[in-house]
């Protein structure tokens, strides 16, 4: 029998992908990621059937080279491979943050020892793993002025509070790094800013969910839940997927099972939770295409200003005005008023028939809305309302969207890229919402 070389093997692998029509992806042969392999295996780590890999379409991901079916355990990390707020704590660092005032938080904890640890280079224990993070973010803290500036306005706040928070937390902590000058004698280079910027987002875009001992030296206001898992933090996320994870007592793993089936040579998935876009950007620095969970948002201002652009309705009259806004906050109806790709939400259209309500209805608004079948006329009224809504949100979009086409260079910059792609995707939900709208007035004056 004729002996098969290696490369007749990786054209058949190949040619077989390609029948199964599975996206081509290049295995990742850095020497960081090797490492990593070969670091997790020495430390307990048990062999998975999936490799790091480049995907054209994610970047950097996780493949399985076997099919996975749901119920499979595609992911079991040791303990002692996770950093925890007790890794900080026994530690070399740990002696010296106990008694920090104010006192710190699980987050800036595990920052703290990120920076710590990266500069030990090869010393470090966690240097294999350090290595193969990413060296900045895509998250607000990275934001360029232009980009900031692109944003639509709740977004960009958003991203400014997220600055404002990085900044204070910092700041809190900046007037006792002085006591680690006999670990690190060169102290004021190494816990900069900017290093504490990048591990801050390693924080916040890697960690995985795990109970810490809450420790009493801790600020108790920040629950010590975070941990940071090597490998199983190259897992991308997909709202399409289910997947449980969690850290298990019996095996002393983190386990991630997967709950949707997973063909040979395809790229596996996690769900980090169904996220909208914004939530995504704000919190891991990227955006999916055709989110099923993104939202357009609006206030309760935005409804009223939309209500009393007709005048002779008597419905805005002050005193009547003021009473629908108490009971739209007495029933928690002021928040997450949204439209997406499947229309107004149902807070969003209770809040518009509530606020298009005449004084006798208010009076008994529970019960007109606890009808079993709409109120036509409310509805009409309301709708009337979406529609200007739906309408002035559009042409304001449509403004800031126009504008960051021609001020940012997608490019250049992936964060570009993810803004672009956030501003589109609301302008689709906006136009949905609105179509959908007055199809729904046109059937109505057909009847």
């Amino acid at each position: 029998m004729t002996k098969r070389g290696r490369s007749w093997r990786d054209r058949r692998r190949k040619a077989k992908q390609k029948e199964e029509g599975v996206l081509p992806a290049s295995l990742m042969s850095r020497d960081d990621n090797v490492e990593l392999m070969r670091w997790l295996r020495k430390n307990g780590f048990q062999e998975t059937h999936l490799v790091l890999t480049d995907f054209p379409d994610t970047g950097r991901g996780v493949m399985a080279t076997r099919n996975l079916k749901a119920g499979d355990c595609i992911v079991s990390l040791p303990e002692n491979l996770l950093i925890t707020t007790a890794t900080v704590v026994n530690s070399h660092l740990g002696q010296f943050i106990k008694n920090w005032k104010p006192p710190l938080t699980p987050k800036q904890v595990l920052s703290l020892y990120l920076i710590a640890e990266k500069s030990r280079g090869k010393d470090s224990f966690w240097y294999p793993y350090l290595q193969t993070l990413p060296t900045s973010y895509t998250t607000p803290s990275y934001f360029s002025t232009a980009e900031v500036d692109a944003l639509p306005p709740a977004v960009r706040e958003a991203t400014l509070q997220h600055r404002r928070v990085l900044q204070g937390s910092y700041k809190s902590l900046k007037a006792s790094l002085h006591t680690l000058e006999p670990l690190f004698p060169d102290w004021k280079a190494v816990f900069t800013f900017k290093s504490y910027r990048w591990a801050w987002a390693t924080v916040y875009t890697r960690s995985v969910y795990k109970r810490g001992p809450g420790w009493e030296f801790l600020d108790p206001s920040d629950p010590d839940v975070y941990a940071l898992a090597p490998f199983l933090d190259m897992l991308n996320h997909s709202p399409s997927v289910q997947t449980d994870t969690d850290f298990n007592v019996n095996s002393k793993c983190y386990e991630v099972k997967t709950e949707t089936a997973c063909r040979k040579y395809s790229q596996v998935f996690i769900n980090y939770d169904p996220y909208d876009n914004v939530r995504l950007l704000m919190e891991y620095g990227f955006v999916i295409p055709h989110n099923p969970h993104s939202v357009v948002t609006f206030t309760v201002d935005d409804l009223v200003a939309c209500l009393a652009a007709d005048r002779n309705d008597m419905s805005t009259s002050k005193n009547l005005l003021q009473k629908k806004r108490e009971l739209l906050s007495q029933e928690n109806l002021t928040e997450d008023l949204s439209c997406s790709a499947e229309g107004l939400s149902w807070r969003l259209q209770t809040a518009l028939q509530v606020l298009c309500m005449d004084h006798d209805s208010i009076c008994n608004w529970w019960i007109v809305l606890g009808q079993t079948s709409q109120n036509p006329d409310l509805w009409s009224a309301a709708r009337l309302v979406a529609q200007r809504l739906i309408s002035k949100k559009l042409e304001q979009h449509c403004s800031i969207t126009q504008i960051a086409e021609k001020v940012l260079d997608p490019g250049s910059s992936l964060i570009g890229v993810f803004i672009l792609m956030l501003l589109r995707e609301d302008l689709h939900i906006l136009e949905h919402s609105l179509k959908d709208l007055k199809s729904q007035t046109d059937d109505s004056i057909d009847k």
